[in-house]
């Protein structure tokens, strides 16, 4: 059952896309094979690890591959005719130009229609011809020798990717609508220091309900990824001593929306919800044990709709928060999915939310960040060891050394006590290796024979 787990959830992706099951149906299959989603979903704690393929959006391999064999040949089209550029009367710069748009969506048109291999191959030459609008653009400007502000360029080929995406619809093309979408928001924040908080709302209105309709879990994790950044570079003007609270406090939300998506309609996306979210929540943490929170004005100090841009992630967490822990569905069960949530949900009301409305916590931050990021190490060396989870011990053991040496010089002074931070976590590690092989061997023996 555990072989065909990608096929089924690619397949249930696809009815759905082609309307011949509603979402209350894709549910039922869902809970009708535990074995292939609902127990990777329901069961996924922060720190588990899936197997599982992203439905609907491909394996995240092929995505990839096929993105850098498209912008290599696209580039290599483009300095093809660079070659000649300066040779080429302007009316036949832009007949080449045109051509190549047509030619590349017309045909990836004509095999995007097919089912099969043939449509991949398709939806590759759409995206090369949305690489080559790009290169357009750029071509047009010179050869006509345009003064614009060249940052709306890239908001213009976002705007092409982004349509694109939704026409065909195409991971690919959303991806590269994401990735331009930074771009543009980078270079008008940090060249021309204008804020652009459009950039964040494109991501929440434009690309996420994409992601979520096509069951794209490569999709959904570059927007994941994407929504942070662009909202940092929204939230950048106001002061960077919001930047931080403002990243956790996306971050906890993505793992109230990991809980929700089950209630939702959509199960597999929650693996994408608590991968992302534990990258971004852990250096984070990590990097909150050496500053804490830089100490701040306060919020209510930001003037205008900067005011808005810092409220939206703190009613956005705390509304999705309570409604985790409000629902019977999403309410955590167990210890170790208490200890999760509420690990999240301490350094929230303990450091973020006072930092927010302009508490000093600087120094119980540090503090907080420090004993929060030691429970995470030892939560996982014991899942790990419990359950024989290879992956998760090993992160564990590297979170409590990366951790002890991190403290290292910090709180040490002599040689005599910095050796024996090391004699112990030496001795630590080795009797977590010892319990491992232990717990593995148990398992072994238990485990039925057929």
């Amino acid at each position: 059952m555990e072989n065909n787990n990608p096929w089924l959830r690619a397949e249930i992706a696809q009815w759905l896309r082609e309307g011949i099951i509603n979402d209350e149906q894709a549910k039922v299959l869902y809970a009708r094979y535990p074995a292939v989603v609902v127990a990777h979903s329901r069961g996924r704690r922060l720190g588990s690890h899936s197997n599982s393929s992203s439905a609907g959006g491909g394996h995240w391999g092929k995505v990839i591959f096929a993105a850098l064999g498209v912008a290599i040949f696209g580039m290599g089209v483009v300095l093809l005719f660079a070659y000649n550029w300066g040779e080429m009367h302007r009316y036949l710069k832009l007949a080449v130009i045109g051509l190549s748009i047509l030619l590349a969506h017309g045909v990836g048109m004509a095999m995007f229609r097919v089912d099969g291999p043939r449509r991949r191959v398709g939806e590759s030459l759409h995206l090369l011809g949305t690489l080559l609008f790009g290169a357009g653009i750029w071509l047009v400007a010179q050869i006509y020798h345009f003064d614009a502000h060249y940052p709306d360029g890239f908001l213009l080929w976002c705007l092409a990717a982004m349509s694109m995406a939704w026409a065909l619809p195409s991971a690919a093309q959303g991806i590269l609508a994401a990735v331009l979408l930074l771009l543009w928001s980078g270079l008008e924040t940090f060249e021309f220091q204008q804020a652009m908080p459009q950039a964040s709302w494109i991501l929440l209105l434009g690309l996420l309900p994409l992601a979520w309709w096509q069951r794209s879990s490569s999709l959904l994790a570059v927007v994941l990824v994407s929504l942070p950044l662009a909202y940092i570079v929204g939230v950048w003007t106001f002061g960077e001593q919001f930047l931080a609270p403002v990243l956790l406090l996306l971050t906890a939300s993505y793992f109230a929306f990991a809980r929700l998506s089950n209630s939702l309609g959509n199960p597999a996306a929650e693996s994408v919800f608590n991968d992302v979210g534990v990258v971004l929540w852990l250096l984070l943490i990590f990097i909150g044990t050496f500053i804490g929170l830089p100490s701040q004005a306060g919020m209510s100090a930001v003037p205008g709709f900067g005011l808005l841009q810092l409220l939206f992630p703190l009613l956005l967490a705390t509304g999705l928060w309570l409604w985790v822990l409000i629902s019977a569905n999403s309410r955590p069960q167990g210890v170790e999915a208490w200890l999760e949530s509420g690990l999240v949900l301490a350094v929230l009301i303990v450091v973020v939310v006072p930092a927010m409305f302009g508490a000093n916590v600087v120094g119980v931050g540090r503090l907080v960040f420090n004993l929060v990021f030691l429970t995470y190490s030892l939560l996982y060396v014991y899942r790990g060891t419990e359950h024989g989870r290879g992956k998760i011990l090993a992160l564990g053991c590297v979170m409590i050394s990366v951790l002890a040496l991190a403290r290292f010089t910090d709180l040490f002074y002599s040689l005599l006590a910095r050796s024996s931070v090391f004699l112990i976590l030496g001795g630590v590690l080795f009797v977590i290796g010892q319990r491992y092989a232990k717990q593995n061997t148990r398992r072994i023996l238990e485990k039925p024979r057929a």
